[in-house]
């Protein structure tokens, strides 16, 4: 993520079709919703793209921490959001000496999770829904958007094979330029992330199980979003 820190904010769309719209939806969700979020959690922050997606949503004297296992990624975040972050938290959430700075209890009116998980392992993903359900408040909010296994097996060739001729297109068109491109397909594969995305149903389970009250309100082309509501009444 370091070396496509500044091809980012162009370019993961082109590859990801769910992700604009994801955003766009997140946003909608959080204007209809009976709060002003004040603070804000971004887990796997990249460039900041999901808080800033938000942001006209949020209290105007909101702020945010930022955590995110590229140094990069973090210092464009903390560039796009200036005065609002709070907090810059460089590391992986999965490592327990990070989680216990970056989770602490009943802190957030609202955290994002966005396309965060989908590097780690099913018991992971677990553990760190979890924690998201204890640290946003009672009565608050976290947005979990995520690449998913759609159908698992028979749905995601399909998705695939769509989603590579949309990718072709672009490349095709010049939309996905050749610098990035490279910097993405060069990547030496033993250094690469392991890509292990959920199924919608597992995702739904986990954060049910965490105790949120979830929905699924959007799931396009191998993407979707899931919104989950503390009870007011946890503990």
């Amino acid at each position: 993520y370091d070396r496509i820190v500044e091809h980012y904010g162009a370019m993961w769309p082109l590859l990801i079709p769910g992700y604009a719209p994801i955003l766009a939806a997140m946003l909608e969700i959080v204007r209809n919703w009976e709060r002003r979020p004040a603070i804000l959690l971004d887990l796997g922050c990249g460039p900041g793209a999901a808080t800033a997606a938000v942001a006209p949503a949020c209290a105007g004297e909101g702020a945010v921490d930022l955590v995110d296992g590229s140094a990069a990624m973090l210092a464009a975040a903390q560039a796009l959001l200036g005065d609002h972050v709070r907090r810059a938290i460089h590391g992986d959430f999965a490592e327990p000496t990070i989680a216990a700075e970056c989770f602490p209890p009943d802190t957030y009116d609202l955290a994002l999770a966005c396309f965060a998980l989908h590097h780690l392992d099913d018991a992971t993903k677990r553990e760190t829904i979890v924690r998201l359900g204890q640290t946003v408040k009672p009565g608050g909010m976290v947005l979990l958007a995520d690449e998913v296994a759609v159908d698992r097996p028979a749905g995601w060739p399909l998705v695939e094979k769509v989603r590579g001729q949309l990718i072709a297109d672009h490349l095709a068109a010049g939309r996905i330029s050749q610098t990035f491109w490279e910097l993405e397909t060069s990547h030496p594969t033993d250094d690469q992330l392991p890509f292990l995305p959920a199924r919608v149903d597992e995702l739904t389970s986990y954060m049910a199980r965490a105790g949120f009250a979830v929905s699924c309100p959007l799931v396009l082309l191998g993407s979707a979003l899931l919104v989950g509501l503390r009870p007011r009444g946890n503990s």
